[in-house]
Parts: structure tokens; sequence; C-alpha cells
């Protein structure tokens, strides 16, 4: 008959098996990850490592089917809470000295310490009404805590894009502009507001995985910038007064999705 201690010797042993086993995962494990929890909007090409500790380069896939660079994509996971179902990995993206943490399990993720600088151009997968502006300049993502799962997403978020650029408006200071984001379940309601420049940017809207991306709001801009601002306005509004441009973006999600 087994003894008690001889049981343990046992299990301990198959623990530091299966522990050495998965240390060894190969990093496109992660790739795979990092696809399906994004849903194919990341592309990681090139992993090389392992699951734990490895890099590859990160891509956002756009609407039109092409992809963008954002940088490499460099992790450091703890085998910690691996035999209890979860990947705790550290992230770092392009030249950010500060790594962001997330934490995967079967059911959800947690994003922390989140502060990001991408490209502008990736508003076009984002908010897909920017898409035909041809959006540039820098995105700045801020978050101190973040929690997703299958139903619902909490948490605070900051997205600044400064400055503004567009393709259509070269030459132009648009400023720089902030959207807040409030997750509270399975919606999350936005909040425009301006940081700095010639124009003011106020209004907001929500997106939620059944009813898509709705928002709406005013841009207007001041006497002195009445000579450059208004043709571009006046282009690009449905509707237009002198000072004051209102904007109203939809997009619904692809029917199945």
């Amino acid at each position: 008959m087994m003894t008690r201690r001889t049981g343990l010797y046992i299990a301990a042993g198959c623990l530091t098996y299966v522990a050495a086993l998965i240390a060894t995962f190969p990093a496109p494990w992660f790739s795979q990850v990092i696809e399906r929890i994004s849903r194919q909007t990341l592309v990681l090409r090139d992993p090389a490592g392992t699951a734990w500790s490895g890099s590859g380069h990160l891509f956002v896939r756009e609407r039109s089917g092409e992809v963008l660079d954002l940088g490499m994509l460099r992790w450091n996971s703890s085998l910690s809470g691996t035999l209890a179902g979860k990947l705790a990995a550290d992230l770092t993206l392009g030249e950010s000295a500060s790594a962001v943490y997330l934490e995967l399990s079967p059911t959800s993720t947690a994003v922390r310490g989140l502060n990001l600088e991408l490209p502008g151009r990736i508003l076009s997968s984002i908010a897909p009404g920017l898409e035909a502006l041809g959006p540039q300049g820098k995105i700045l993502i801020r978050s101190d805590s973040l929690h997703f799962d299958a139903n619902s997403i909490l948490g605070l978020a900051e997205l600044e894009w400064r400055p503004v650029r567009l393709a259509r408006a070269q030459g132009l200071d648009l400023g720089s502009h902030l959207a807040r984001l409030r997750g509270g379940g399975r919606k999350i309601d936005i909040e425009f507001s301006t940081v700095e420049g010639p124009l003011r940017l106020s209004g907001g809207g929500t997106w939620a995985q059944e009813s898509g991306l709705i928002l709406s709001g005013v841009i207007e801009h001041g006497e002195d910038g009445a000579a450059t601002m208004a043709p571009f306005l006046r282009g690009m509004c449905n509707e237009y007064r002198p000072g004051r441009c209102v904007f109203r973006i939809t997009h619904q999600p692809p029917k199945g999705a």
C-alpha cells in the first residue's frame, strides 16, 4: 500500500515535470493567446523565445486588411499562477520603459499599469468613421486597471490624441484632445474634452458589442481661427454653422459578431 509520504513525493514529482514542460512552451503559443483574446485584431509575428520569456513583432489588423506596425513586444511571465489556471505576464511595447501587467484566466483578462504610445492611424480601427480623414499623430492610452470577461468590461481609461493630425488637413493645428472611457459592464461610456489648441471638443457616446460604436458631439473654434478652420470643418461636417461643427459617428458590428 502506498504511504502518504510516497504519495506526496509522486505528486511533487508530477508537478515539477508539468512545470518544466510548461516552461518550454514555444513563443508561438503566446502569439496564439494574443490573437485569441483580441479576436484576431492583433497579430504577433516572428515570435522568439518561450511562452514565458520572449519577444515578437506586434501588428494591428486594419479594416482594409492591411496591418499596422506597433513595434516589438517583449514579455516575461511567471509560472507561479499557472497551476492555479492563470497566466501572469509583464509586457513592454516598443521603447516603452514601463511594463504593462497582464493576467489571463480561462474566463477573464486583467490589465494594470497601461501606459502606451501608439500611432494615430490606429484610430481607423477603433473609430471607423475617422478612416476617410486619415488619422495621424500619436495616441496615448492610460489606465490603472481594466478587467474583461465574456460579458463585461470594467475600469477607467484615457485615450489622448496628441497632437491631432489628419491626412486631409495637412498643416492645420487641430490641437490635442482627450477621450475618457468608463467600462461599466456590457458597455463603455465615452466623454470628450480638449487638452489644448484652437479647437474645443465636447460630447461623447457609447460602445457595446451588441450596438457597436455611437459618438456625437460639437467642435467649435473662435474668430481667430475662422479663416483656416471654417473651410475644413465645413467640408467634413454634416451640420456646420459659423464657428460650430456638429458631428455624429456610428459603426454597427458585423452580424454574428
